[in-house]
């Protein structure tokens, strides 16, 4: 490989390496890229974000926080960590896909982009304020959970709302504690905004969870 060949090699690999780069979208865990949705007559979950890093206490509860996205991000693989103190009281996976057993651990939702967001008068308070926050209609969902009832990569339809698509996500312990969570679509998403959420109201459940290094890539 002569001087000028071996410039163009070091160059490509450069281009390629930004490339990827560019592809890994972390999420800053920062309270001020959030806004905290609730839901009437549902006690809110206590959130409290620090060195990049979010902790949620559930006491019979269920909020999320939201980021909606300036732009459209393409989304083929999502990663992060978690781990948890206790857990929400769902037996096991034929509850979970009802509205009574609608809790879980840790719920990383994608809005998904669509080219006309439904339009419904009657709709609750926190649906107008989603909407109110999303630069991109949005009419579809897909819930990433962890410590679900359902086996790894199973997906179900979530008892309230049919477009929004539940899928279990399995998690690998380390030895600090964390667990490492990732899941792969076999086509890329356009997502336009993130949630962040737990919930333990169904269930009457107490629990806590800690999220961090959140990834989309």
């Amino acid at each position: 490989m002569n001087s000028r060949q071996t410039v163009v090699f070091a160059v490509s690999l450069l281009l390629i390496s930004v490339a990827f780069a560019d592809n890994n979208q972390p999420v800053l865990l920062q309270a001020d890229r959030f806004s905290h949705i609730q839901f009437r007559k549902i006690p809110p979950n206590q959130y409290r974000f620090h060195d990049q890093q979010l902790s949620i206490q559930v006491n019979h509860s269920a909020s999320f926080m939201m980021q909606a996205f300036d732009e459209v991000k393409t989304v083929r693989r999502v990663s992060f960590r978690w781990r948890s103190h206790g857990r929400p009281g769902v037996k096991n996976m034929q509850q979970e896909a009802r509205r009574d057993g609608d809790d879980a651990l840790f719920k990383l939702g994608l809005l998904l982009r669509s080219d006309e967001a439904l339009f419904n008068p009657l709709l609750p308070a926190w649906m107008k304020k989603v909407r109110s926050l999303l630069h991109y209609p949005s009419a579809n969902m897909i819930n990433l959970v962890v410590g679900a009832k359902h086996p790894p990569g199973e997906q179900w339809p979530n008892p309230y709302n049919r477009r929004v698509t539940m899928i279990s996500v399995p998690g690998i312990a380390g030895e600090d504690g964390w667990q490492q969570a990732n899941y792969r679509f076999i086509e890329p998403r356009a997502v336009v905004a993130i949630w962040l959420m737990a919930d333990g109201d169904n269930t009457g459940s107490v629990f806590g969870v800690d999220i961090r290094d959140i990834v989309l890539e």
